[in-house]
C-alpha cells in the first residue's frame, strides 16, 4: 500500500517549525490542515475507501483521520524529543 502522506516526515516537520507551541497537539491538526489541505483531503479519502472496502466489519489498520494525525503528532513529537 503506498504512503497516505507522501514526504511526511518534510511536511510534518514544516507544521513543527510553524507552530508557536510545539506541544499542542490540536495546533498541530490545525496548522497541518491550514498548510496541507490537499493532504488532508487524502487522509479522509484513504480512511473512506477502507471503510467502504471492509465489508465483513472486521476493521482495518487505518485510523480515523483526527487520530491518525494524533499518532502523527505523538511519532514525531517523540523523535524531536
Amino acid at each position: 500500500m503506498p504512503a497516505v502522506v507522501v514526504k511526511k516526515e518534510e511536511k510534518v516537520a514544516a507544521v513543527f517549525a510553524a507552530m508557536s507551541n510545539v506541544d499542542d497537539l490540536q495546533e498541530f491538526k490545525t496548522k497541518f490542515k491550514e498548510m496541507f489541505p490537499k493532504e488532508w483531503k487524502h487522509i479522509i479519502s484513504v480512511y473512506q475507501k477502507e471503510e467502504r472496502e471492509d465489508v465483513k466489519h472486521k476493521g482495518h489498520p487505518m485510523p480515523e483521520p483526527e487520530k491518525y494525525l494524533e499518532n502523527t503528532y505523538k511519532t514525531a513529537r517523540a523523535k524531536q524529543i
